[in-house]
């Protein structure tokens, strides 16, 4: 097992290994964190992982509940959020509760949220269960819910207990989930480490094949760039924006496209187009655009074509709601190379011509 700590208010682990749902390290954790505990699962994390963790818990006298809700981003709103704190209440649970999150990125974030306002604030700990949440959504302390104008315009800033990354629950992850979790595997390395693209890239064989000690090592090396970056600006107004990066453009195929476009799917369609738009400005070199390209097509990922019924107009319409926007102006994290960003007058992100946008877009809806 590896651990690594984020060290922020409060600071807390994160473990890394296999078959860590039944470490004593869980138990022991819920068990000085509050009288009892809470579950928040989707349906299917439920049926998966749900039961058994909640037996477990209970075989170690743990006063335990499971509540459940239909899964998917489109469900990730205010409504479920105020479904799942009724439900709580319904239990008679108070202050005296520790929320554990069991599931993919929607759960780390909807159940996150609840735990930060249920009694204005109850400990929650973090059980991903996919490749994307273990890489990202279960770091950093964001949590959130999404709106008819945009993804994850409601929420807080609310740091877990702890966070245990169990790989054994990647067994029975979908392939297009898994491949969704790849695309922020391939973000960090793209925004912050050579050597890890160079990892992802000559490992391909044994990560698509769940290759214990390889996987391992690229969640750990992800980890602790996003760690790195959320202990240097915890509330995203300077360098953590770097981590936006590709999601400008793939909030907005994402929010156009009903949430039909996968997360991953989309912020791959966005890396690539925002890829694009650097080496259209004169920062990013061809090579370096080829071989960004390349690694998606070496783990199958399709970024070959957009789908073109994602009209433009909607596109850039939705990008001006992307969070990191001023004045109502798009902003973009632009990469000068693989291992690193942009920085420019403004700092972090730069406000691109429309023309250049547009030219974007056009790419990843004709390359091929």
């Amino acid at each position: 097992m590896e651990k690594i700590t984020v060290k922020l208010a409060p600071s807390y682990p994160i473990y890394i290994g296999k078959d860590l749902l039944s470490s004593n390290y869980l138990i022991d954790l819920c068990r000085e964190k509050a009288s009892q505990t809470v579950i928040i699962a989707d349906q299917n994390v439920s049926d998966l992982y749900g039961r058994s963790l909640l037996a477990h818990l209970k075989q170690n006298r743990i006063k335990a509940h499971l509540l459940s809700f239909k899964g998917s981003e489109k469900n990730k709103t205010r409504k479920t959020k105020e479904q799942l704190e009724d439900a709580i209440f319904e239990l008679g649970c108070g202050r005296d509760t520790c929320i554990v999150a069991l599931g993919g990125g929607v759960t780390t974030d909807i159940a996150g949220f609840v735990a930060s306002t249920y009694c204005r604030g109850v400990p929650v700990i973090y059980l991903p269960t996919s490749l994307l949440a273990m890489v990202d959504a279960s770091i950093g302390g964001k949590t959130g819910v999404d709106t008819p104008y945009g993804k994850n315009l409601i929420g807080t800033f609310y740091q877990p207990q702890a966070v245990f990354i169990d790989i054994a629950t990647l067994q029975t992850l979908p392939d297009k989930e898994f491949k969704n979790g790849l695309v922020e595997l391939i973000k960090h390395a793209i925004i912050c480490d050579k050597k890890l693209f160079s990892f992802l890239s000559a490992n391909v064989a044994k990560i698509r094949g769940l290759d214990p000690s390889s996987l391992i090592k690229a969640i750990l090396i992800s980890c602790e760039i996003k760690k790195s970056i959320v202990e240097r600006d915890e509330k995203d107004f300077g360098v953590r924006q770097i981590l936006n990066f590709g999601h400008t453009i793939g909030h907005a195929l994402e929010c156009v496209s009903n949430y039909r476009l996968s997360h991953g799917k989309a912020v791959a369609f966005g890396i690539i187009a925002e890829s694009y738009m650097a080496l259209k400005l004169g920062i990013l070199p061809q090579d370096d655009l080829i071989k960004i390209k390349g690694i998606f097509e070496n783990y199958h990922i399709n970024v070959g074509k957009l789908d073109k019924s994602y009209d433009k107009k909607a596109i850039k319409k939705a990008l001006l709601l992307d969070k990191k926007n001023i004045n109502q102006t798009p902003r973009f994290i632009l990469i000068k190379d693989v291992g690193s960003v942009y920085v420019g007058a403004a700092g972090y992100t730069s406000v691109v011509p429309n023309r250049i946008i547009d030219r974007g877009i056009n790419f990843i809806e004709t390359s091929a």
